[in-house]
């Protein structure tokens, strides 16, 4: 049986997860905003490298070179960013990601009492974003079933 996968991304290690909290401890992590997702899911935990398999079905893509499952993945974070529905630090992968993701990022923290959800992340304007360097994120390739 063929499992349904929900998105393909690199799982942050338990190190990369808590380096992420102290960051957004540091920045100032608004009152309201929490590390899980509204469905109890915790934050920080991945950067999407497309949704559903590494390779598309249809021939549409394939990560699944650059993104080999059960890989190690260092991800830099070059900048943090903060809207009123999430919290967000942009990453640099070593290989593209899908163009469907407005650029590649871990989700940190969402303000549910603001309606805010994980994708929310994408929109984070880019006048929202500091640099932020000195912090490595580490993380296995995983498809992840619904």
């Amino acid at each position: 049986m063929e499992q349904n996968i929900s998105y393909s991304g690199v799982v942050l290690d338990e190190g990369s997860v808590k380096l992420l909290k102290r960051a957004a401890s540091r920045f100032g992590m608004p009152e309201g905003f929490e590390f899980k997702t509204q469905k109890g899911k915790p934050l920080p935990h991945h950067m999407t490298i497309t949704m559903g398999p590494l390779i598309h079905k249809k021939g549409k893509h394939d990560f699944s070179e650059a993104y080999p499952v059960g890989s190690e993945v260092e991800l830099p974070v070059v900048a943090i960013g903060i809207d009123e529905r999430t919290m967000a630090v942009k990453v640099q992968p070593p290989s593209e990601v899908s163009k469907n993701i407005s650029f590649p990022h871990v989700t940190i923290a969402v303000n549910q009492d603001g309606g805010g959800k994980a994708e929310h992340s994408n929109e984070i304007p880019e006048e929202n974003f500091q640099p932020l360097t000195g912090i490595l994120l580490r993380g296995t390739v995983e498809e992840v079933p619904q």
